[in-house]
């Protein structure tokens, strides 16, 4: 049955319910049930990457936006839940299926069954599956009859588990996504340059009257885009507000280029600066320190360090 959410001020930090400080990550449900430390890191980036491949295999394909809100909402029911009591992958599917309706890019429960029926390989052959039964079309097997005793389960699963994970979020669906950050601390980055350093990242249209990314600038946004899906793989969306993730990965895109910034502890305030008293109050009450925006590069870095491991070339 699902537990409660957790209570205000319990372990979240004031005024952000879904933002934990790091000993609470020591203490989780799952921690509570015996799952060590590794484990649940890795129970949670699995579940991520099946969101990621069911996302893109459902017709027609998820967003991008929806994909990672899907994620944010499976890690935040793990801070209430236990991994060992529910099971994650129905989680997992569930929270996508709900995500696909908060972030309005509506599909039917039956695609995601059939995308879910899709992706799950033969460990030994490589090949489909197909582990909930073939359709009766042969150019679609993974498309399941709806009166099928595996649809039907599953179904009932998927609605199962949705009751719990709207009970846990309390139907609260905003997600504080660091791209949303991206447009505008680009520009900003441009202003922090080193003199020395002569690529460009914002640049002005023939008339000089719009500006908007360089090719360089629209590489930035490329690699910081890929780095923000990284963050959600892992706890970061429940350690650091979306803007402290959009300094991280939009520094961390920077860095990987040679572009050379200010040091990080002198463009943390100035950004900051800039944006008090901005009508959008998504910038006005920004709170950045660099000691977060460092702390989150390291954690994403160290997440690389590990595939990088755990790839069959070693890097």
């Amino acid at each position: 049955s699902p537990g409660p959410p957790p209570p205000p001020g319990s372990m979240a930090l004031a005024g952000s319910p879904w933002i934990f400080p790091a000993e609470a990550f020591e203490d989780t449900p799952s921690r509570q049930d015996g799952v060590d430390k590794a484990k649940e890191r890795a129970m949670r980036k699995s579940v991520c990457r099946m969101i990621e491949e069911v996302g893109r295999t459902v017709q027609p394909s998820m967003s991008v936006v929806a994909t990672n809100s899907a994620k944010v909402y499976f890690h935040r029911v793990f801070m209430v839940q236990s991994l060992t009591r529910q099971d994650p992958k129905m989680a997992g599917i569930t929270c996508l299926f709900v995500a696909c309706k908060s972030e309005e890019c509506l599909r039917p429960l039956k695609r995601f069954i059939w995308a879910l029926n899709t992706i799950e390989t033969d460990p030994v052959t490589g090949r489909a599956a197909y582990p909930f039964g073939r359709g009766k079309n042969p150019d679609r097997p993974a498309e399941i009859e709806e009166d099928t005793e595996a649809f039907q389960q599953l179904r009932n699963n998927i609605l199962s588990m949705e009751r719990v994970v709207l009970h846990v979020l309390g139907f609260e669906f905003a997600v504080d996504h660091p791209t949303a950050y991206f447009p505008r601390m680009l520009r900003f980055f441009d202003t922090v340059r080193k003199n020395k350093e002569q690529r460009s990242l914002i640049t002005m249209d023939e008339d000089g009257r719009n500006s908007r990314e360089s090719a360089f600038g629209a590489e930035i946004l490329s690699i910081a885009h890929a780095m923000a899906n990284d963050c959600n793989s892992i706890t970061l969306c429940l350690q650091f507000r979306g803007a402290t993730l959009a300094a991280c990965c939009l520094s961390l895109a920077l860095r990987s280029k040679g572009f050379q910034t200010l040091k990080m502890g002198k463009w943390v305030p100035q950004f900051q600066e800039t944006c008090k008293g901005d009508p959008d109050t998504r910038f006005s009450v920004i709170q950045m320190v660099r000691e977060d925006v460092e702390e989150a590069c390291t954690q994403l870095l160290d997440l690389y360090d590990e595939v990088a491991a755990q790839s069959p070339t070693g890097g």
